[in-house]
């Protein structure tokens, strides 16, 4: 697994029944910060071209997104319990199973650890699986603070396809309208 630039700074490990100190307090800040909702645009590459862009919103537990990979844009729409797809040139379609989650913030919300980087940047550490990754490996994610309360995340795996990175942008929106079923 590589990151952009290398680590340095303290280390914090997220201790047992959730005490944080240091750059785990600052994260933890900037999950707080989307609240009840957000927008996201996420960009998975492959050897240097794209290979899924994916972008929506949540608000509290719905989530209303799009993802466009090999040349199709399917949207999806989730109001818990209840799932849509909408396909190109077709209707809303009700799913029992097989719909993505909408929340890309969920799979951030738990690393193992967490270093301040020193540069405006931290590094987290996750389990590969937490990003739905195969392999039993560590992945650090490079996580950026923005001013404005947006959080970029970017990290990097080897694939049999070539390198892969994904590039996500969080985006406060605690004030957007309601997703409601299709």
């Amino acid at each position: 697994m590589t990151t952009p630039g290398g680590s340095s700074g303290p280390t914090t490990s997220f201790p047992a029944g959730g005490a944080t100190t240091g750059p785990t307090e600052r994260l933890t800040a900037a999950f707080a910060a989307f609240g009840t909702g957000y927008t996201f645009d996420t960009t998975i590459t492959v050897a240097g071209k794209v290979a899924t862009h994916a972008h929506g919103r949540t608000l509290g537990d719905a989530s209303d997104f799009e993802v466009e990979s090999n040349g199709a844009t399917i949207t999806y729409r989730t109001i818990p319990p209840r799932s849509w797809v909408l396909e190109p040139g077709k209707s809303w379609v009700a799913v029992d199973t097989g719909a993505p989650d909408g929340d890309p913030l969920d799979a951030l919300r738990h690393p193992t650890a967490v270093v301040d980087r020193g540069d405006g940047h931290l590094e987290a550490t996750y389990p590969a699986a937490a990003l739905g990754l195969a392999g039993s490996d560590t992945v650090t994610v490079v996580l950026t603070l923005a001013a404005d309360g947006a959080l970029e995340a970017i990290y990097s795996a080897k694939t049999a396809n070539g390198s892969a990175t994904s590039a996500t942008k969080l985006t406060p929106a605690p004030s957007q309208p309601p997703i409601v079923a299709p």
